[in-house]
């Protein structure tokens, strides 16, 4: 072999070797594997088999004019190919059922991966491709281990058996055969690398056209608002046409692979027929019935060759979905910490804390609080300033600022996320809303919030009065989104969601900026009642939402310029004074 080629041949191999990345998921199912990795050296026999059969029932049976000899070749001809059909099937139902729960397995695994995985790689992965990875790559590789890798395996006994079959019947013509089969190699290995650039490509593309689908839809009234159907459309023709351009490159590389490799079996078919009659005329002992069950291991050698081509493209699409599948597996940036936190009293310490979402561009600059049980902290300042920064480091959704943060004396980066955020609840500005029942979204999070406490949590809030009137009350099935809510009742639900978790830490992230007047009354009302016995974190632009907290701090581009009460700050007539005039004049309009 040349050089290029023995390294595809090297680089082929590198890739089966990745199938050893699937054996932890797979380790579980080994009495299936084992099963049916016993089967294939059956169907290999079965399968050499079925050529001697021919060859002694004509030449016993056909030219010697021995009826008992067809009937029972043909008998035996019979069982072997209906016992060949069944351990086939026995073996595809086994390695089927083993490869679909491991999938199961590496589809639950990756989700929950990607879950821990931190807000800074959620930030800058679109979530479509997210979608890809766990769904259609999946998708992919299941279809290419059952129908590629695995069958392959199979294909691969009975070329074994072929080729142990020719050198019995005549180790000359056999030689020939195997003369022929490293162009065939060379021809597999050439295309292989095609067939996965190809391949690799097209995955590249379905990720980014998911990904824009999935913006088009989850911003659908916007593109309408905007009237941007037109650019929308324009923008999906384009990578629907760049997708449909790296599956034809796979598709034309896999035809011409198949045309090949039919021709190099129809023209070694050829020589070794013109190799037997020349033997015939030279009186050798060759007869019909070896010469038609050496044409049957010819195709029995190059049927899994031509199988083998059909199938690149799905080993190809295999070893592409696991590489990118296990791209995300190999993906470690966790949040450190591992502390347990059985429960929280509530204290809050920053000191001296700075941050940056991107090199060289601080958000925080040195900011420092202190927060006791029960007390209540309002955050303002224009936006940009920081304030959902402070939030979002408190939850531990990033790490890599400098300074410390405590709770409770303890350091945040040594605490555990998961644990730390079930005594933290945060009323968002932007409320998600899933698909389902009231009481699902008001428990969500929860798995011991039982009706009796979701009814609580609602009743607290205030949004009793409207979920009582829906049909089917809590039972009423919300639409993805909450568009069969109006924004003030979303509000309502994911106040009450917050109330439902008992939290230590209450944080409400402007709860209140998109309400109507009645349910910000509401809000109001249910704020005053959790100012006993909780911490609270406000960011808020009304002053009916910050007067009660008990401290007030003023940011301005991350950096801390006032802190103190609502009346120590308005008599210092400082930043806080300015913004207080601005937000008195914006709540008269």
């Amino acid at each position: 072999m040349t050089n290029p080629t023995l390294n595809q041949f090297r680089k082929l191999g590198s890739d089966f070797k990745q199938l050893r990345k699937l054996w932890p998921f797979l380790a579980s199912h080994k009495g299936t594997i084992v099963a049916a990795c016993f089967l294939i050296p059956v169907i290999s026999l079965l399968q050499m088999g079925i050529p001697f059969i021919l060859k002694r029932t004509v030449d016993q049976g056909v030219l010697a004019n021995n009826f008992e000899v067809i009937t029972w070749g043909s008998i035996a001809y019979l069982a072997v190919v209906l016992l060949e059909y069944a351990a086939r099937a026995s073996q595809t139902i086994l390695t089927s059922r083993a490869v679909y729960q491991m999938v199961r397995s590496m589809r639950l695994s990756l989700i929950e991966h990607i879950m821990r995985l931190s807000a800074r790689f959620h930030d800058r992965t679109m979530s479509g491709a997210l979608v890809t990875r766990a769904t259609s790559d999946f998708d992919n590789m299941n279809e290419s281990l059952n129908q590629g890798v695995l069958s392959s395996v199979v294909d691969l006994a009975v070329l074994v058996g072929a080729l142990v079959g020719l050198f019995l019947l005549n180790w000359k013509l056999a030689s020939v055969t195997l003369i022929i089969l490293p162009l065939t190699v060379m021809i597999i290995v050439f295309f292989s690398r095609a067939l996965k650039h190809s391949m690799l490509l097209a995955r590249v593309k379905i990720a980014a056209l998911n990904a824009f689908t999935q913006e088009c839809l989850y911003g659908s009234n916007t593109i309408k608002l905007l009237n941007a159907h037109q650019d929308s459309n324009q923008r999906f023709q384009k990578l629907a046409i760049e997708y449909r351009d790296a599956q034809m490159k796979s598709v034309v590389a896999d035809a011409v692979l198949f045309a090949l490799l039919d021709g190099v079996s129809s023209i070694t078919i050829g020589i070794v027929l013109w190799l037997a009659v020349s033997q015939f005329h030279d009186s050798s002992a060759l007869s019909a019935g070896v010469m038609i069950a050496f044409v049957q291991y010819i195709q029995n050698l190059f049927d899994p060759l031509k199988q083998l081509g059909n199938k690149i493209a799905m080993l190809q699409g295999a070893f592409t979905a696991i590489d990118r599948i296990f791209g995300i597996f190999e993906t470690r940036e966790f949040i450190s910490g591992t502390a347990a936190v059985p429960g929280l009293e509530g204290t809050v310490e920053f000191k001296n804390v700075s941050f940056q979402y991107l090199p060289d561009q601080k958000t925080l600059h040195n900011v420092s609080f202190h927060l006791h049980q029960g007390q209540s902290l309002a955050i303002v300042g224009a936006t940009g300033s920081g304030k959902s920064t402070i939030i979002k480091l408190l939850s531990k959704l990033y790490d890599g600022y400098e300074g410390s943060i405590t709770v409770d004396g303890l350091d945040l980066r040594e605490m555990n996320g998961q644990e730390l955020r079930r005594h933290i609840a945060i009323v968002p500005q932007d409320i998600v809303i899933f698909h389902g029942t009231i009481a699902f979204n008001i428990g969500l999070g929860e798995e011991q919030t039982d009706l009796e406490r979701i009814k609580s949590a609602a009743q607290f809030v205030g949004a009793d009065r409207f979920i009582e009137q829906l049909p089917g009350g809590y039972d009423f099935i919300v639409r993805e989104g909450g568009d069969n809510l109006s924004q003030g009742q979303r509000q309502l639900l994911a106040f009450a969601r917050a109330i439902a978790k008992n939290p230590r830490i209450m944080i409400l992230d402007e709860a209140t900026s998109s309400v109507d007047p009645a349910s910000e009354t509401l809000i109001q009302q249910a704020i005053e009642r959790i100012f006993t016995g909780r911490t609270l974190i406000v960011i808020a632009h009304r002053l009916s939402t910050i007067r009660k907290c008990d401290q007030i701090m003023v940011l301005d581009h991350g950096e801390v310029m006032e802190v103190g009460s609502h009346e120590e700050l308005l008599a210092r007539h400082g930043r806080y004074y300015e913004l207080h005039q601005k937000m008195a004049t914006e709540d008269e309009g």
